[in-house]
């Protein structure tokens, strides 16, 4: 999933569960739920273009506004939500290491940590786009509701 998602799924679970002590473990948790399922991604190529390092900065730009949006709406838990929505996009930051070694032309050796991160994001293809679009519909939607 792309972080956007991530950080709106957590952003919901924290407007939603209101307990902190399971809102913030469930968001770490939907990462992995959310990279299970059928959505965008691209090949080992593009990360060594300029065009991903732009992507990356889009990306950060909406979170931003998603957690600036929280914070001016300021609905029940909004700090709990922006928390979460962090939370849920953070497992991304592992792969800074194979975005630097990419970007560098160097070879990457992933830890157990990243294996498992990469595989069970069995189904990452630019079609996907489709479901992050669906994906990203439903989340403004319910997150509209809070707001």
């Amino acid at each position: 999933m792309t972080a956007t998602n991530h950080a709106l799924t957590g952003a919901v679970i924290g407007l939603v569960i209101q307990n902190p002590a399971i809102a913030l473990p469930a968001a770490l948790a939907s990462h992995l739920v959310c990279d299970a399922i059928p959505h965008f991604g691209s090949n080992k190529d593009w990360i060594a273009k300029n065009s991903f390092a732009l992507y990356l900065l889009i990306e950060a730009f909406i979170c931003g506004l998603l957690v600036l949006l929280l914070f001016v709406a300021q609905p029940a838990n909004w700090l709990l939500a922006a928390i979460c929505a962090f939370v849920a996009a953070s497992p991304d930051f592992l792969s800074i290491r194979a975005f630097v070694a990419a970007r560098q032309n160097k070879p990457f050796t992933p830890n157990l940590l990243e294996l498992f991160l990469k595989k069970i994001q069995w189904f990452e293809r630019p079609i996907g786009a489709a479901v992050e679009a669906a994906w990203f519909v439903a989340g403004v939607t319910i997150l509209s509701v809070f707001l």
